[in-house]
């Protein structure tokens, strides 16, 4: 009784897959089509120029961290980090992070330049849509215990109205997210598909609604509430997936003052990187679940090549953080540009403080010397108190320079980076980048948070010990990331990147040893 049982369950779940199957491809065919007529049409009307003047646009692509199910309690110490991805304006001297730079301008549709709600032309004459399709094959090894791989086509309808006419304009944003599971299963975690009881991976194909908001806009202020990517110290969509995650709650973004952009926001869901259903947000290393969070703050660009970022932000019962950073660069590549940055989070338990007492500031400071495509960066972090800096999950919520492959965020770590880059548009070769780093940890002290959580049944107890002892020790990485955009033709834009990062941790270090790999390629299209 109990074989037939598993064989009708099983019938039917593969009665299912075909269903969503055919649900993709209904979908994803139409839309190819559609792709090939836009790419065609682009070729034949529009001048080359344009390929040299189209910013690329950064939708948040992009770490190595596996989504877990809702939980209170710790996930594994071994938490990792790695390619994120966020807007990256041309005069900046360098992100916050080098990965948000290297493989989140995945999504290079030329992006639409703002209007004022005087400018309007109206909700159906400004509206876009575009189709985003992204093939990820990912392999991840953890020598002698995990391997994870898995291939997954990913596909984007995103539909952006114009704002109706008038003093207040209104508008909607809605977004068709699918995927197609071309390899990996069991032990792929979020590299494929996750279902509301932590299973789900055997699933073949899935489609549900990304992002749905409604917004309104007066002057140069917009407001919108819904389910919706963000781009903040706090709250940046952590991307690394065939789909991105998005969050559910209200936004702010204002440029009436000059020079200045001013934010605010409020969110309580999230639409995790392979889920189809909202859950609480959580904090990424504690496993803290979080109300709440709430978060203002702006960027003044006081020189034409420097800026100066003010934000804080306030997760209920858990924790308050403050974000500042300042950046500036001298000079041209054609001779020598000199850039510097300087960052740093502060963050304190409030309201319950579910995850204990935190005080503990995090800061890093880097500075950079480009010489026509050669780019050479050395970079210092430190982390100031007994617990280790952290932030909210499925976020790259960590602008700290040394926060690459993993985060060197351990209680009292201290790193230093170095890091070479390649820019292919000062040698000719239009397109290609390249990225190689190095960097190490060491002087991480987690004794004073383990002996507070010294329990086996403690909720931080997983952080804070690895392998019977307190966190502590050094460890060392390497990464290397090239990438090419294509210049013109058919596929004009499409984006091919891949990743190599490789981490050796000290035997009582939170991250272990591991590899991974990734190939990324990104095909866009900008429909009208």
């Amino acid at each position: 009784m109990k074989n037939n049982s598993t064989k009708f369950r099983s019938k039917i779940r593969s009665k299912q897959s075909r269903v969503t199957a055919a649900i993709y491809c209904a979908f994803t065919l139409p839309a190819l089509a559609a792709a090939a007529n836009a790419y065609a049409d682009d070729a034949l009307t529009q001048p080359a120029a344009d390929a040299g003047n189209a910013a690329p646009a950064a939708q948040t692509l992009s770490s190595p961290q596996a989504a877990q199910p809702q939980v209170t309690q710790a996930p594994p110490a071994n938490k990792r980090r790695a390619e994120k991805g966020a807007q990256i304006r041309n005069d900046q001297p360098d992100t916050t992070n080098a990965i948000v730079n290297a493989e989140a301008s995945q999504v290079v549709t030329p992006p639409t330049p703002p209007s004022s709600q005087a400018a309007s032309k109206g909700f159906i004459a400004d509206s876009h849509l575009n189709l985003q399709f992204r093939n990820t094959r990912t392999t991840f090894r953890r020598p002698n215990t995990i391997y994870r791989h898995a291939w997954v086509q990913g596909a984007q309808v995103n539909y952006e109205s114009g704002f109706t006419q008038g003093l207040v304009g209104f508008g909607v944003d809605a977004s068709l997210f699918a995927a197609l599971k071309l390899d990996g299963g069991n032990g792929a975690g979020n590299m494929v598909h996750v279902g509301k009881s932590g299973g789900g991976s055997q699933q073949l194909a899935w489609a549900y609604p990304g992002m749905y908001d409604i917004k309104g806009r007066i002057s140069e202020t917009v407001v919108k509430y819904g389910l919706q990517d963000v781009t903040n110290p706090f709250l940046e969509p952590h991307d690394n997936r065939a789909l991105p995650p998005t969050f559910l709650g209200v936004s702010l973004v204002s440029n009436d003052l000059a020079h200045t952009t001013l934010e605010a926001g409020s969110f309580t869901k999230v639409d995790a990187r392979g889920h189809t259903n909202l859950s609480n947000l959580t904090t990424s290393y504690g496993g803290t679940r979080i109300d709440r969070l709430t978060y203002l703050g702006g960027t003044w660009h006081y020189a034409k090549n420097g800026e100066m970022s003010l934000y804080v932000d306030q997760a209920d019962d858990v924790w308050r953080q403050y974000y500042g950073s300042v950046s500036q660069s001298f000079g041209d590549p054609t001779t020598i540009k000199w850039s510097g940055l300087a960052n740093i989070y502060s963050t304190h338990d409030t309201g319950a403080s579910r995850q204990g007492h935190i005080n503990s500031n995090a800061y890093s400071v880097s500075v950079s010397a480009q010489h026509g495509p050669h780019g050479l960066l050395l970079g210092y972090q430190q982390v100031l108190g007994d617990q280790f800096f952290d932030y909210v999950n499925e976020t790259n919520g960590i602008y700290l320079t040394n926060s690459m492959d993993v985060d060197y965020n351990a209680p009292h770590e201290q790193s230093l980076q170095l890091r070479y880059t390649f820019d292919g548009k000062y040698a000719g070769v239009p397109g290609l980048k390249a990225m190689l780093w190095g960097a190490y940890g060491w002087g991480a002290d987690a004794s004073a948070a383990a002996a507070e959580n010294a329990a086996p049944g403690a909720a931080l107890h997983d952080l804070y010990w690895k392998n019977g002892q307190p966190v502590h020790g050094h460890h060392h990485e390497f990464g290397f990331i090239p990438s090419y955009t294509l210049q013109s033709g058919r596929f004009k834009d499409t984006k091919i990147t891949f990743i190599a990062m490789w981490h050796n941790g000290s035997a009582y270090y939170s991250d272990g040893n591991n590899m991974e790999y990734r190939l990324v390629v990104n095909v866009p299209v900008k429909v009208f």
